[in-house]
């Protein structure tokens, strides 16, 4: 009929949004995922920019901490008095005069020298005879009508260090297979003045570069090179493109001005990033340039595979897409129609179910629905029928009490008159025993009746036990008032007698303690009788604490836990402790202010 058609949106409609949602969350896929590769190819090349400066920065402190302590050699060694006062005297290298003092200046030489591994040679420059002595060559000439070119610029340096690169004759012409030299060369005043001043030099062979920058690439390809203020190169590392930039002088022509530099050029039809840094002491750049093709190959990489990645996303995904189709819609129609057919009226079927995933889990949830909402119809059915006899029986217990007064007390009077007092006793604390646990239908009860229904029943357990156990009462008058539940304590003192002391021969002792404990209100049964094993002490816990009547042995205890949570709540403390032939304790800890708030009372008639 066409009032029972399910409503099914079309196919054409689902797909289409389907479609929309694929292709637009593929498109976003994509758009976010070439954003991450910009955002990442942008903090890596600041990452390498910081690398590289700091690498640069490196670099240039460890060749200024280097020049700093050959500059303090040197300051050291002009200020030596001893080497001045040999200098004062000897001012003509050429005297033969001159040949033991030269010696002992060597000496002194040589001890400047020997503390630091770096220093190839330290000399001595002598104008006036136009001779050098130095610690490694011993003393050599200059040639005749020659002088040295840096001469004059040491001169106007006037006592300032001057830091060059390969000074001619600071070693002998024939040392020159030594290679590119570093020296500190600076005056030296002596006590005399005038144009045949002595000049100080200390030569550092060129390896020095190497051992100051380190030999490691941070990339491969990266190149080194240091060079002066007037351009010219100092030391260099690096292969390719790069060694043929520095020497034709393409490297140094990219480096600006002064400060840190970072930049990207091309040498040799190759890309580079270049960073550099100018010394605060020679006044000498240093230059990185980092091969670009090795720092983008990963980036390169990356992109080619997201690319592949997405086309294979693509087409999977139109392939995934007429199955994802059918799975979401097929459950949804079965759903759907079952629920028209409770609707109308009709028996309830459980669907089939084939599928474990949400919709399957949606389909299972419907069925376990509908059978629970008939099984609380049969339920509400049957309850309705207990209540009916429950109400019969209440009626029928209205009569109970007195037939049990009347023949308790018949028996009473019959062992009165016998003459059998202990048979009386008995007889009377039963009847106590069960007026009071009836109480009149009260659901609660004063602490003074819960001691007063307590001490009648332990009496009928001494009668029954005679001599089996003691009995130790511990109770505060300042709780005597207050009201708690009815029978709270009588099924921890029967599971005492039964369970605790009746397995053991000697004579046990039972005590009952019921006193304040801060804002608490303490109940306790304790016994010395056979005690319990920790391992059946557990079991014993973790089943009063479970709500499902799994056995009979705890009946008792679970009952008083069951109704002490109910009413106290879970601010009710119940606790079981207790060790093999030692005995059991149980107590009971209540919120003195759950007790002074007075529980509704529901009272009864035994009429």
């Amino acid at each position: 009929m066409k009032a029972n058609k399910t409503p099914i949106i079309g196919k054409r409609t689902i797909k289409t949004k389907l479609m929309m949602f694929v292709v637009g969350s593929l498109v976003l896929f994509a758009a976010v995922t070439f954003s991450l590769i910009v955002w990442f190819q942008n903090v890596l090349e600041d990452k390498i920019r910081q690398s590289a400066q700091q690498a640069v920065g490196t670099v240039t402190g460890n060749v200024d901490m280097f020049m700093r302590n050959a500059i303090k050699l040197s300051e050291s060694i002009a200020a030596d008095d001893g080497l001045l006062r040999l200098l004062r005297d000897n001012r003509d290298f050429r005297s033969p005069n001159a040949l033991w003092p030269l010696i002992e200046l060597l000496n002194a030489l040589k001890s400047f020298s020997v503390i630091n591994p770096y220093i190839d040679s330290i000399g001595i420059y002598n104008q006036y005879s136009n001779k050098a002595l130095t610690t490694k060559d011993g003393i050599y000439s200059v040639p005749s009508g020659v002088t040295p070119s840096w001469l004059e610029v040491v001169k106007s340096y006037k006592g300032t260090p001057y830091v060059g690169v390969g000074l001619d004759y600071t070693a002998p012409v024939y040392s020159e297979s030594r290679g590119l030299t570093l020296t500190i060369a600076r005056l030296l005043r002596s006590a005399w003045q005038g144009d045949g001043a002595d000049v100080l030099f200390i030569n550092m062979a060129n390896s020095v570069f190497r051992q100051l920058t380190g030999e490691s690439e941070l990339w491969p390809g990266t190149g080194i090179v240091v060079f002066d203020e007037s351009g010219s190169v100092v030391y260099h590392q690096g292969t390719g493109a790069f060694t043929e930039a520095v020497r034709s002088g393409t490297a140094v022509s990219y480096f600006g001005a002064d400060g840190p530099v970072y930049e990207t050029v091309t040498l040799g039809g190759t890309p580079y990033l270049l960073a550099g840094e100018k010394s605060e002491i020679t006044g000498w750049n240093t230059a990185m340039f980092i091969p670009q093709r090795e720092i983008m190959k990963d980036i390169d990489r990356m992109k080619r595979l997201v690319m592949v990645v997405l086309a294979g996303v693509f087409l999977v995904s139109f392939l995934l897409f007429s199955i994802l189709y059918v799975q979401i819609f097929t459950p949804i129609r079965q759903l759907i129609g079952s629920i028209r057919r409770v609707e109308s009226g009709a028996g309830f079927t459980p669907m089939p179910i084939s599928r474990m995933d949400e919709l399957g889990y949606l389909q299972q949830r419907f069925n376990d629905m509908m059978v629970n909402e008939q099984r609380m119809r049969k339920a509400i059915y049957e309850q309705e029928l207990r209540n009916k006899e429950v109400e019969l029986k209440l009626l029928q217990s209205q009569m109970n009490p007195h037939f049990l007064y009347n023949t308790l007390d018949s028996i009473y009077w019959a062992a009165e008159e016998s003459g059998n007092r202990e048979v009386s006793d008995m007889v009377l604390d039963l009847s106590r025993f069960f007026r009071l646990s009836l109480s009149r239908g009260k659901d609660f009860v004063t602490v003074r009746e819960t001691v007063e229904h307590l001490k009648t029943y332990i009496r009928i357990q001494q009668f029954r036990h005679t001599g089996k156990f003691a009995v130790e009462w511990m109770t505060d008058d300042s709780m005597m008032e207050l009201k708690v539940i009815k029978l709270m304590l009588q099924p921890l003192a029967e599971n005492a007698i039964v369970h605790g002391m009746e397995a053991l021969a000697d004579v046990c002792k039972l005590t009952i303690r019921i006193v304040p404990d801060g804002p608490w209100a303490v109940f306790e049964v304790s016994d010395t009788g056979i005690g319990i094993e920790p391992g059946k002490l557990r079991e014993l816990i973790a089943e009063i604490e479970q709500r499902q009547d799994i056995g009979r042995r705890t009946y008792g205890l679970k009952n008083l836990y069951q109704r002490l949570r109910l009413v106290y709540g879970d601010d009710m403390r119940f606790d079981i402790s207790g060790e093999p032939f030692k005995g059991t304790t149980v107590t009971i800890r209540i919120s003195l202010s759950r007790l002074e708030e007075r529980p509704h009372e529901h009272e009864g008639d035994d009429r």
